[in-house]
């Protein structure tokens, strides 16, 4: 079974899908979204929150313009299917 992470915060978002974790999808509610993620390692979460995660700057930045613009784009109270591949 697949554990599912979600969060509000689009910088801990961004950081994530840098990283290569897959986000299943975003629900929107009013003007924020909230990012799900899968199987997210709780030690990056842990680095995450004490200011020890690394990641390239350049796919950082343009990972949250991709999230900023995904979650923007929907409607309001709708759920933004991110892959279209069914997990088993």
């Amino acid at each position: 079974m697949k554990n599912t992470y979600s969060t509000q915060d689009i910088v801990l978002a961004a950081a994530l899908k840098v990283l290569g974790f897959k986000m299943s999808h975003i629900d929107k509610v009013g003007n924020k979204g909230t990012f799900f993620f899968i199987d997210v390692d709780q030690t990056v979460l842990q680095d995450f929150d004490l200011g020890n995660l690394k990641v390239e700057p350049i796919a950082f930045n343009m990972a949250i313009k991709a999230l900023t613009t995904a979650t923007r784009r929907q409607c309001f109270n709708t759920s933004i299917i991110v892959s279209s591949q069914k997990e088993n």
